[in-house]
């Protein structure tokens, strides 16, 4: 219920990003109240990615102070807001203005992840976070499907809508428990793992690991410098950073964020707006296999196979490019082939590439730091998304059709690569196991600990304690 009342900002996220497919041709079309150019097309587009990395850091500073409920709810605010600006739009500069106000939205829903990674028992998180990319993938699905029958102001009134829903239903959740102990707030926090846990045993259970991993339950918790610069703090940074690069870099927001007019350079014979609707729906059937997935099968596993048919599809399509691009859309055989590479690149980036980076935002970072960091990282990813957003039509101006579809099947292949040789697998791991996965000799503690919790049952909640104790002691 926590996660998905969290996680309707996502659908906010998804017709914020999928909106700009709709928009520009209308707004490019003769007929249009507002006429633009192809620079100024480019340039709203990008103004919904710009503020986003303004956006993930004020995220961060609000988990930080706030809380992660509070900063939750807060960012359903600016969406409402940036929707208001746009449906009212009668000039490009308020257009602009609506456009960035909802970008900065966009970066601070990254709240979300880290909310619903500490609210979440280990065995469920990876299921409950892949609620995120599932109301992405819906918001997508509404704004392209009533883009192609209806004006881009009609539109943005289901999209303003879908915010003020965010703000009602997250505030029916409790806070996060780890947050609340982390401010001192002990009694607080226990009222919140009743409520996330229904169970006695459970919940005080969880407590006790939290208090254990805080050290002691003071509340002096709040992150130095020195916290920063541990190998628990710098090592998944950089390992993010890269998995963001290289998911940038293989195409995929470019052909989010440009769907119909990319599937008129891809040289496909499908309607435009059918073609782009076609992605919205494998996008979100995708998610949803996505989700079952992540419960059965390693973090790092989905994210290699992910990007390998990436590359492999891309790949087809590049070849079919350099074959027939000389030849008319018309005349050319099997013009079925650059739709489906597509729609095949768009299914399996779902898989991992995708929603991964996200969702191990929440899930990689110490608690002391996991509310900074938890904006941080996100802002250069939304940034690293703004560059290829803005760089697209140069791109596609600069490059032949070809050419831009092997630049992103390399990129793909390099990212199976990384995956394979750095991204650690935390499927099944409890957050303070993850985070003892990047400390310096804390990792044969690690080893211990899972060796322990073979020998005990797993619900026996003195051999929980007796464990963690025990670590404790071997660090000591």
């Amino acid at each position: 219920m926590s996660a998905v009342a969290a996680h309707v900002n996502s659908i906010s996220v998804g017709m914020c990003q999928g909106f700009s497919a709709v928009l520009l041709p209308q707004l490019l079309d003769s007929k249009s109240t507002i006429l633009v150019n192809n620079v100024e097309a480019s340039w709203i587009a990008s103004l919904g990615v710009i503020s986003n990395p303004l956006g993930a850091l004020m995220s961060g500073v609000f988990m930080q102070i706030l809380g992660r409920k509070t900063t939750v709810q807060l960012t359903s605010i600016p969406f409402l807001i940036g929707w208001i600006i746009i449906g009212l739009s009668t000039d490009i500069t308020l257009l602009c203005l609506g456009r960035f106000i909802s970008g900065v939205a966009i970066g601070m829903s990254s709240a979300c992840y880290v909310y619903v990674a500490e609210v979440s028992l280990a065995k469920h998180r990876g299921v409950l976070s892949s609620f995120g990319p599932i109301f992405v993938s819906i918001g997508v699905l509404i704004v392209y499907s009533l883009g192609s029958i209806m004006p881009w102001q009609v539109v943005s009134i289901p999209c303003a809508l879908t915010s003020l829903l965010s703000f009602l239903s997250v505030n029916l959740t409790p806070e996060s428990p780890s947050w609340l102990a982390s401010k001192g707030r002990v009694a607080d926090a226990g009222k919140s793992l009743m409520w996330l846990r229904r169970k006695p045993s459970l919940a005080d259970k969880e407590l006790a690991e939290i208090l254990n991993n805080l050290g002691d339950g003071n509340g002096s918790t709040a992150p130095m410098l020195r916290d920063f610069t541990a190998p628990a703090v710098w090592k998944p940074f950089l390992i993010l950073v890269c998995f963001f690069v290289l998911q940038e870099a293989s195409g995929i927001y470019i052909i989010l964020y440009y769907a119909v007019n990319f599937f008129q350079v891809a040289g496909s014979t499908v309607d435009s707006n059918v073609a782009s609707i076609a992605v919205a729906v494998l996008r979100l059937v995708m998610s949803v296999t996505g989700s079952v997935c992540i419960q059965h099968v390693n973090r790092r596993t989905m994210a290699m196979a992910s990007a390998v048919l990436m590359a492999v599809s891309m790949a087809a399509c590049g070849a079919y490019e350099s074959a027939y691009g000389p030849l008319s859309v018309d005349a050319r055989p099997y013009g079925w082939v650059p739709l489906a590479c597509i729609l095949f690149n768009v299914s399996v980036s779902m898989l991992g590439m995708v929603p991964l980076p996200w969702m191990m935002i929440g899930e990689l970072f110490p608690l002391k730091v996991r509310g900074i960091m938890g904006g941080l990282v996100p802002s250069l990813g939304y940034f690293f998304i703004f560059v290829t957003v803005k760089m697209s039509p140069g791109l596609m101006t600069a490059l032949t059709n070809d050419q831009i579809m092997w630049l992103f099947s390399a990129a793909a292949a390099v990212a199976a690569c990384f995956v394979a040789v750095f991204l650690p697998e935390t499927r099944g791991k409890t957050l303070v196991q993850i985070e003892k996965l990047f400390s310096s000799g804390e990792h044969e503690a690690t080893k211990g600990t899972e060796y322990l919790e073979k020998k005990f049952k797993p619900n026996d909640s003195s051999a929980v304690y007796t464990i963690s104790s025990l670590v404790d002691v071997c660090h000591k």
